[in-house]
């Protein structure tokens, strides 16, 4: 084993490495985290009173520092050693250093196990790896989170190396096409093979180019048709003229560039019927904001459904056809709806022609409708019964089934995925947060937590989607693979032990081209730069620099003693993970940031009583305690949740008096109260724990906070503060690049663009190569529903 050691560390620091070895078995914790690991390393530093150079540089800590997990057992440490993005080793060290060796996956998840208290010595264990043998797999990790182009290339290169076989298999997905019975792209004209498809375009193409350019389809139809060619090559002769060209160019020199273009301009197939899926929390879009589970999802579904209806019909147009597209989102109905909407079974959504919130209720194990809201935490065992009474609800408002089934949330992507079978049609996969790296060692500690949060189907239900989907979309590439220091949240899912129910030795492939980064954008007509003085409303405006800084209402908190003091503002669910309450004491502890500003926030209510959420109520509580702890009367003032329809308004008017926006989570999948604020103008303050990374660039466009403690949070927003003190400029220069930022990467039109042609390209992805694969992989899927999902949702009812 001394070949090893030499391996991983310097021969000049053997001695130290032993050392610390020893130094680790000592310590009390069995499994450490890669934070304490480091700390461990530094107290060991510390002890033995080492230099900066060692402290930093050393063998020792470039090795331990890539160290995600240590577990300290009976004569021998382990570790997980995650020596790149995604590719991991396992080592056994004698607790005095003199041995070291490589263990497997499994032993490494036994001795978890053993250490969690479970000594099942025969776990059942799910490995979805084998199953993707159909698929191409992305070898460089850069090209991880971009699977379309990866795919496009792979496709493109068999279109050139096998023409024969793949022009058929692309000349048969054309003639697969229909619309209500009718035909489209071509016909039996062209029905002996892809031969005469080549000649027929450029007959084709030659007729039309005696045509004047902006000659309409149907002036042109019958001409077509009797070429072999229906309706959906293009509006007008020359669109008609350019699909065809890029088809001929397609076969004669295929590219991944060239497959997109073409499958993106033609109705292959034809996208007009979407069910987008979300059954927790309160989908309504009046007084629903705020409350219990109801947050960002709703504000991204209801963003995505109006930009994505938009495209469809601007595209349907171009295509020469005459359809209204139809957008569905599924949610659940909640007969006591208190001020909300949730009580409506349709509701059509603001600012759309045919977009609508179609509402199903829970039904239990007696079949009797579950009246008041259940949190997403215990919703799992009425998921399966929701999503077969949805399925004929879908059909009927679709007059059909639908062309693509999106699910939101790990509850969401469970019914998607099972409406997706009852369908067959395309399933594309949105996490929007993961719950497992939120919480430390959920999955270890699945058992203490399940009267709460249910970890054990929530899981299972994750990998059962994650797999199901034809492709998924993130917000952030951090989320599927994390960064060098941390490990992503789809990541996460590839190995791990829920003790006594089973481990997992391969829950998501993530070098699959299945993983696309697409993020979501804003609301340009809500979310504008606060300058643009003239698109806002005066009455508007005043009233909120009334509510947020003077008035008395009886639904808020707080008088401020000095309302021009810099507002710093903050916007979010009453929940742990949101860290509210950190912000408070963060401010409430600081000298500095009391003397020079107010603290101002909007979140669920400030009245306890008024919550039926425990963990919200819990929160509020903790925000009362620390108010008065810090005695801060005066210098805060707390609101309840705001609509957000009004909150462009809001992050306006705190723009206006030089203010700030803090958004303290101790996580956060991607924020778009993030880029919200961005957009309006306001610096922008966002943990680096999460997607923010990928949204701020830090001290340019807002900056990056460690939420992990109060002292941390303050001392950022302290020296934001005095920056601005001594450079009068600071806080508009970074308030103009904010607004740049989110107006050059984040927008809806081309998160639109891109969803569209995934569906597509998947689509033809699932024809031509991966429908037998994909079939053997959904066997492995549905064995997981049959036999683990539903088990643990009747265990899950049983509990309450």
């Amino acid at each position: 084993m001394e070949n090893l050691l030499n391996t991983l560390i310097k021969k000049k620091d053997h001695k130290d490495f032993k050392a610390f070895i020893a130094f680790s078995a000592d310590q009390p914790r069995r499994l450490l985290l890669r934070n304490d690991i480091i700390q461990l390393y530094r107290g060991y530093c510390d002890r033995e009173q080492k230099n900066k150079q060692f402290r930093e540089q050393s063998s020792i800590f470039n090795f331990i520092k890539k160290g995600q997990e240590l577990i300290v057992d009976e004569g021998y440490l382990a570790l997980l050693h995650r020596h790149a993005i995604a590719r991991y080793d396992f080592y056994r060290i004698r607790h005095d250093g003199e041995v070291i060796e490589q263990i497997p996956l499994s032993s490494y998840l036994d001795l978890k196990d053993r250490i969690a208290g479970d000594t099942n010595a025969a776990p059942l264990q799910i490995d979805f790896m084998p199953f993707y043998d159909f698929s191409p797999s992305i070898r460089d990790v850069r090209s991880v989170g971009n699977g379309i182009r990866f795919l496009n290339r792979f496709m493109s290169s068999n279109f050139f190396s096998r023409p024969e076989q793949w022009n058929a298999k692309l000349f048969e997905f054309l003639k697969l096409h229909q619309y209500n019975g009718r035909q489209l792209l071509i016909n039996g004209g062209l029905a002996s093979g892809p031969e005469n498809l080549f000649s027929g375009l450029e007959k084709t193409i030659r007729w039309l180019k005696t045509k004047k350019p902006a000659t309409p389809y149907v002036s042109v139809k019958a001409g077509m048709k009797r070429n072999g060619f229906e309706v959906g090559w293009g509006n007008t002769v020359d669109r008609i003229i350019d699909t065809m060209q890029t088809l001929l160019d397609l076969l004669s020199e295929p590219t991944g560039d060239l497959l997109e273009r073409f499958i993106s301009r033609v109705p292959m197939p034809l996208i007009s019927k979407v069910a987008i899926i979300s059954p927790h929390g309160w989908f309504g879009q009046t007084n629903a904001f705020g409350k219990p589970d109801t947050g960002g999802q709703v504000i991204y579904i209801l963003d995505q459904v109006r930009a994505l209806e938009k495209l469809l019909i601007e595209r349907i147009k171009t295509y020469g056809l005459d359809v209204q597209p139809k957008i569905i989102v599924l949610t659940r109905l909640i007969p006591e709806a208190e001020n909300t909407t949730c009580d409506q079974k349709l509701e059509k959504i603001f600012e759309t022609e045919n977009a609508w919130i179609l509402r199903v209720p829970f039904r239990d194990n007696r079949f009797n409708i579950l009246k008041k809201w259940v949190s997403r935490f215990k919703i799992w065992p009425y998921l399966e019964t929701f999503a077969k009474d949805a399925a004929p609800e879908l059909k009927g408002m679709l007059n059909g089934r639908p062309d693509l089934v999106i699910g939101n949330y790990s509850d969401g992507n469970l019914v998607a995925s099972l409406l997706s079978d009852e369908f067959d049609v395309i399933q594309c996969t949105i996490a929007h947060a993961l719950e497992k790296t939120k919480y430390s060692l959920s999955d270890l500690k699945w058992r203490e937590l399940e009267k709460d949060y249910h970890f054990n189907i929530q899981f299972t239900a994750d990998l059962y989607a994650m797999n199901k989907s034809d492709f998924i979309i993130t917000s952030t590439l951090q989320e599927i693979i994390g960064t060098e220091d941390t490990i992503g949240q789809y990541e996460s899912y590839q190995f791990f032990s829920m003790p006594s129910l089973y481990q997992v030795i391969s829950g998501t492939n993530l070098f699959a081209p299945k993983f696309n980064v697409i993020p979501p954008g804003v609301d340009e007509g809500i979310y504008f730069p606060y300058s643009q003085k003239e698109r806002r409303i005066a009455a508007k405006t005043r009233f909120w620099e009334n509510r947020l800084f003077c008035d008395d209402a009886a639904d808020t908190y707080g008088a401020l003693s000095d309302s021009d003091k810099m507002p710093i503002f903050t916007m979010a669910r009453f929940d742990k993970i949101k860290n509210i309450t950190g912000l408070i004491e963060a401010f409430g502890s600081s000298k500095a940031l009391r003397q020079n500003s107010n603290l101002i926030f909007a979140a669920g209510v400030t009245d306890p009583d008024q919550s039926n959420d425990t963990e919200e109520q819990n929160e509020i509580r903790k925000a009362h305690r620390l108010i008065r702890q810090y005695d801060l009367d005066g210098d805060l003032r707390w609101l309840p949740s705001i609509d957000k329809l009004e909150t462009g308004e809001v992050y306006r008017v705190i723009a206006d008096r030089g203010g700030i926006f803090v958004q303290p989570a101790l996580f956060e999948a991607f924020g778009l109260t993030i880029i919200e604020a961005m957009a309006s103008g306001l610096p922008t303050f966002a943990p680096k724990f999460g997607g923010p990374l990928e949204i701020i660039e830090y001290g340019v466009s807002g900056f990056l906070l460690n939420t992990s403690r109060p002292d941390l949070i303050a001392g950022s927003l302290e020296k934001f503060i005095e920056q601005c003190r001594r450079d009068q400029t600071y806080w508009k220069t970074i308030s103009e690049n904010a607004v740049k930022r989110v107006q050059e990467r984040f927008n809806w039109n081309h998160y639109s663009r891109r969803l569209l042609n995934l569906t597509k390209l998947y689509g033809f992805w699932r024809f031509a190569v991966s429908e037998k694969g994909m079939k053997e992989l959904d066997r492995y899927c549905d064995m997981l529903h049959h036999f683990l999902i539903r088990k643990c949702a009747d265990s899950c009812l049983e509990k309450h």
